[in-house]
């Protein structure tokens, strides 16, 4: 069995490959990205069954698990699809500690609109899968306080060094400066737009680009559907504006979503399949 697991978590588009990226740049950690096929989380399974069924995993990734565990000193695994198995991860690995990594949500709507993997086609149903998936993770950060580590996106980027240095203690392992030239690292996974400034310096200029991106309404609306959540994570002060979409404009919002949500996210896994066949 594979001990002392550091499960990475967040919304899509939140910077949990670029945390991965730092931590992995770490001569004692070996974070693995995302591995798809959620065939892992089938059914529930017994803690040794969903060990092994991992193990199986990393391995078929090209991951050594005896080279791993001689070489590391903590393994971990990121992935934002984790998060509806975050529970089931945590009681099958009392060991395991969980880093929620959370972005204003404005962004990460901003984000997924520009990307447009489907994941939220406009500001409506962008902003409930922000709140649906970060509500979620913080009630495994109010189960498991000890557990969990809480950090914000805009924060690693703002004050790195500090934020890395939280990371590395909650994990256990010394604070190490080859994290701040993660850039330098040849990528550990697939090379695409997404993660383009994964391969980069840090820049600030991401934090605000939303705001050049988004419409007022866009943004209202994102306020409105997260207003809660966004006070308690300070992204929202009291006299910011908020637009509460009406009925119609609603299921106007969720068509839009399922039509076009679906379209993106076919166009994208075909554009991928015809990459890997070219090399």
């Amino acid at each position: 069995m594979i001990k002392k697991p550091i499960f990475i978590i967040g919304t899509q588009r939140s910077g949990t490959t670029l945390l991965t990226r730092m931590l992995s740049a770490h001569p004692e950690l070996f974070i693995q990205n995302e591995m798809g096929d959620w065939g892992v989380f089938h059914k529930p399974y017994a803690p040794e069954e969903l060990h092994e069924r991992i193990a199986k995993k990393l391995c078929s990734h090209g991951v050594n698990l005896k080279e791993l565990q001689e070489k590391k000193k903590r393994w971990g695994w990121k992935d934002p699809m984790l998060t509806p198995h975050i529970f089931e991860l945590a009681a099958s690995y009392p060991d395991a500690k969980f880093i929620v990594l959370v972005r204003d949500p404005r962004a990460v709507v901003a984000s997924y609109i520009e990307n447009a993997w489907g994941l939220g086609t406009n500001a409506y149903t962008g902003a409930l899968r922000w709140k649906k998936e970060v509500a979620h993770q913080l009630t495994l950060l109010n189960v498991y306080p000890d557990r969990c580590l809480l950090l914000k996106y805009e924060s690693l980027i703002e004050s790195t060094v500090d934020c890395l240095e939280d990371v590395v203690e909650f994990i256990g392992v010394d604070y190490d400066e080859l994290m701040l030239n993660y850039h330098q690292k040849p990528l550990e996974f697939s090379q695409n737009a997404s993660n383009a400034n994964t391969r980069k310096p840090i820049n600030q200029n991401s934090l605000n680009k939303w705001k050049r991106t988004l419409s007022r309404r866009q943004i209202g609306t994102i306020n409105a559907v997260c207003k809660s959540l966004m006070q308690q994570l300070h992204f929202l002060n009291e006299i910011e504006q908020t637009h509460h979409p009406k009925t119609l404009e609603k299921y106007g919002y969720l068509i839009h979503q399922a039509l076009v949500g679906e379209y993106q996210l076919q166009y994208q896994l075909r554009k991928a399949r015809r990459a890997r066949q070219k090399k």
